[in-house]
This record gives structure tokens, C-alpha cells and sequence, in this order.
């Protein structure tokens, strides 16, 4: 009998795909808003998730032809935006909060320098680029801001911030807008590393804070000319807010909020002789109940704002970040 030979089936060979793991967000501030350096200082900075995204407008036809298929749609203005998740660490923190508040105010000739950050008249704008080197394909935006800032801390999980964006267009390109990328030691925060201090003592009832800043960006700056993308990203009023949740062992930050009495809060991350701190002046409690949910012990939760209205800090919000990194004003 003869042996029909079996041919085995070539497979094809599996094409890469973009992996999370290789895929990294590089960071440059642009010196003209909305335009690349000429030779630009990127940045690898640390982050746990990166969520920039791109829409555009699809603007439905309504002209009449004398058939029932519509007319192609136009295309409309696109939004840049999407929120970065972040370590809140030593070194990569700098670079965020320069973007918030501008360059720092330095002090300190070696480790530790002293990084303060206050409210200023206009943020920088950055480039922010995707990058997926497995493919490869880099996702560059341009025209970034960002436009709030959060992070909650307190129990028992990773200490992370969350950025929200706000940009102008982007691109997609074969290459980096700069290469080699500098990379940023990650030293991170921990939640037991945390400590809060309200009206200058520190409390030790508090089980949960978050602080909120707002930017107040205006993205409707869309200009006839501008291809659909915003022209400008104008600051706004800053707001600054939070809350504190605590055990409710007495009503001594009750009375505060119902007697309408001003206070302060501050915030604060400790590694040995490196530290970062929000400081808040001025701050309001705003009153709540701490009603009874369950058999257990009872929490009280207390929303705040924070203003300016005559702190010798000179901003709603103070940040301060001590570290060994020397400059965040000539990256």
C-alpha cells in the first residue's frame, strides 16, 4: 500500500503586539505652546497608567439631493484629553508640579534641596508622547495642561496621584520626538509614610484624606484657521478641596465646619530626610453629619476648600518638595 505523505501547514509567523510592560510616556516642555522643541529634553517618567486620548467630531449632513443615502459627514474639532495615573515618589513628582505651578523656588547647595511650589499666573505646556516600541508607533500630543490634580491616601493600598489632561493635536510617528530618553530613579511614597496635621497639630483619628486641585482650563479655544485644534489653553481660577475621614470620637472638627471656623491642613509624605508637603492656610470645613450606618464605629467625613485670602504663604496651596534631585527649573 502506498504512504500518502502528510504536508504539515506553515504557519504564518506571529506579528509583534504592543505590550503594556515595553511601553513607556515620555514628557518634554514646549518653549511655544502647542509646537515641539527644536531639540527637545524628553523625559521617561514613571506612571501606572497613561490614558491620553483623541476624539474628533463627525458632522452629519443635512443637504438634500434627491435620494434617501446621506451625504458624507464633515469632520469636526477634536479634544485632546485623558487622565495619567501616577507613583506619587520623590524625583518624577517635581516634573508634575512643575507643570502645575511653573519653575519652583530652590534652596539648598546639596542633598536635600528644598522645591516650592505656589500658584502662578500660567502653567507650561507640555509634549507627552505614548510610546509603543514593540510595533513601533509613538503617539505624540502636543499642547498638554493639565487640568486637575487628585490623589487619595490613607488604608491599604499604592500611593498614586491622578493627572487629567488637557492638549492641543496629535501625531502619530515611526520614531521619538527625542531620543535617548532621560530616566527618573523611582523612589516611591508609602500610605504609612503619610501624616496630616490640622490648625498646626497633627491628628491622629484621620483614616482617609484627599486633596483635589482644579486648574480651571478653558478648552474652548477652538479658532477659525486652527484645523480644529484648541489654540491656546488659558488658565483659570484654581480650586483647591478635599475631604478628611475620621473616627468620630469627639466634635471638635464638627464644631469647626458649623461655626464656619477657618483652619489649616497639611498634607505630608516623610522618607528620612526627604519629604513632599501640600499646605493649605486658609481652609473651610463644610458640615456633614456622621449619621449611623452599621453597628460599628461610627466615621465622620468633612469636605474643605482651601482659598487665599491672607496667608503668609502666599497661595492656596503650597507644595514642597524636598529631595536630592538639585533642579526642576532647567529641565
Amino acid at each position: 500500500m502506498a504512504i500518502t505523505s502528510i504536508s504539515k501547514e506553515v504557519l504564518p509567523c506571529q506579528e509583534s503586539r504592543a505590550k503594556g510592560l515595553n511601553s513607556q510616556l515620555a514628557l518634554a516642555y514646549e518653549t511655544a505652546y502647542g509646537l515641539t522643541p527644536a531639540s527637545p529634553k524628553g523625559y521617561n517618567v514613571p506612571i501606572n497608567q497613561s490614558k491620553i486620548t483623541i476624539s474628533q467630531n463627525q458632522i452629519a449632513s443635512t443637504t438634500i439631493r434627491g435620494r434617501r443615502d446621506q451625504v458624507q459627514p464633515t469632520i469636526g474639532n477634536t479634544d485632546v484629553s485623558g487622565s495619567i495615573v501616577v507613583p506619587i515618589d520623590q524625583i518624577g513628582a517635581g516634573f508634575w508640579l512643575r507643570a502645575m505651578f511653573g519653575n519652583p523656588t530652590t534652596t539648598g547647595s546639596g542633598d536635600p534641596y528644598t522645591h516650592v511650589f505656589k500658584v502662578t499666573k500660567s502653567q507650561p505646556s507640555l509634549v507627552l508622547e505614548q510610546q509603543y516600541p514593540d510595533i513601533p508607533a509613538y503617539e505624540m500630543f502636543n499642547g498638554c495642561k493639565v487640568n486637575k490634580f487628585s490623589f487619595t491616601y490613607g488604608g491599604d493600598t499604592e500611593l498614586t496621584a491622578t493627572i487629567d489632561i488637557l492638549g492641543a493635536k496629535r501625531t502619530i510617528g515611526a520614531a521619538p520626538f527625542a531620543s535617548p530618553l532621560t530616566a527618573l530613579s523611582l523612589l516611591k511614597f508609602s500610605n504609612f509614610q503619610g501624616t496630616i496635621e490640622e490648625g498646626g497639630s497633627q491628628l491622629a483619628l484621620v483614616t482617609e484624606a484627599s486633596l483635589n486641585a482644579d486648574f480651571g482650563l478653558d478648552g474652548n479655544t477652538y479658532t477659525i484657521g486652527g484645523n480644529g485644534y484648541r489654540t491656546d489653553l488659558p488658565e483659570g481660577i484654581l480650586q483647591v478641596s478635599g475631604s478628611i475621614k475620621a473616627l468620630f470620637k469627639d466634635t471638635v472638627l464638627l464644631n469647626k465646619a458649623i461655626n464656619n471656623t477657618e483652619s489649616s491642613l497639611k498634607f505630608k509624605f516623610i522618607n528620612a530626610a526627604h519629604s513632599l508637603q501640600f499646605f493649605m492656610e486658609e481652609v473651610i470645613f463644610q458640615q456633614t453629619s456622621p449619621g449611623i450606618e452599621s453597628e460599628k464605629g461610627i466615621y465622620i467625613n468633612l469636605p474643605f476648600k482651601a482659598f487665599y485670602d491672607s496667608g503668609t504663604g502666599g497661595s492656596a496651596l503650597v507644595t514642597t518638595l524636598v529631595k536630592g534631585y538639585a533642579s526642576y527649573a532647567t529641565v
